[in-house]
């Protein structure tokens, strides 16, 4: 391989993240002929974005899913045979809550049980299964993307925590995926060319729209990454994510070196 032969923003492999109602299943539904695997049920929310909000008419495939091995096939099929353009994986916090219900149902009987006020709780050997399902789960879709050539965009909501040094007396406020097991969502953000926070902002007068956007690098309390070259911030609000991010990676790569 030779680096002349490769095309910036050819191929996007992304994480989306953010509290809810940031806006980014709606943008990962902007990617060219998207296909989503929707565990967080946000469907009918991505609907009514492109009829009442962007006012254009846009159908695709999803599937939904509420068991691990039926949503490991369906990316085993996807991994043979893959007609999308854009594989939509929503979200890694809901998937994390499958493979442990997934765990708990396929669970032996006999198997010793941990109550707490009558309801059963975590094991270690949950959060370890919760763990190497997840990374399954990207080694299916990695390899979606490398076969196929296709977007792949995988959705997870952030935890915001904050911890306050004792000697120094600063709280540091940061935010994490939010998945069961601290090392996974630790882990996860390794996998990805481009993370990308999302956010909203309130608007200055009271009646006025609140502003969707995306933050590509590290500022303040919150972390994304991008091997584009494309701007710190981006603004979507009632535009297509993907339309946005290509305008910029497109006029990049027209510069012509000596």
């Amino acid at each position: 391989m030779n680096t002349k032969d490769l095309v910036i923003g050819e191929r996007h492999f992304c994480l989306f993240k953010g509290e809810p109602a940031t806006g980014k299943s709606a943008a990962a539904s902007s990617y060219p002929d998207p296909y989503i695997l929707d565990l967080d049920r946000r469907i009918a929310s991505v609907k009514n974005f492109w009829r009442h909000v962007m006012k254009q008419p846009r159908e695709f495939e999803y599937d939904q899913f509420d068991n691990f091995f039926k949503l490991h096939e369906k990316l085993e099929q996807l991994k043979q045979l893959c007609q999308f353009k854009t594989i939509v994986f929503d979200g890694i916090t809901t998937a994390g809550d499958v493979i442990l219900r997934t765990m708990r149902e396929t669970r032996d009987p006999k198997a010793k049980k941990i109550m707490y006020g009558g309801i059963e709780i975590l094991q270690i050997e949950d959060y370890l299964g919760e763990s190497n399902g997840l990374q399954m789960l990207l080694d299916d879709l990695e390899i979606i993307a490398l076969k196929w050539g296709v977007h792949v965009i995988v959705i997870a909501h952030v935890l915001k925590t904050s911890e306050k040094d004792i000697k120094s007396k600063v709280t540091t406020e940061s935010r994490t995926l939010l998945t069961a097991g601290k090392k996974i969502a630790a882990k996860l953000p390794i996998r990805f060319d481009e993370c990308w926070h999302f956010d909203v902002q309130s608007a200055i007068e009271v009646s006025g729209a609140p502003t969707f956007r995306i933050m590509t690098n590290h500022a303040g309390d919150d972390w994304a990454k991008t091997a584009l070259p494309i701007p710190m911030f981006i603004d979507f609000t009632r535009k297509s994510l993907y339309d946005e991010v290509m305008k910029h990676v497109r006029a990049a790569n027209e510069v012509k070196f000596v």
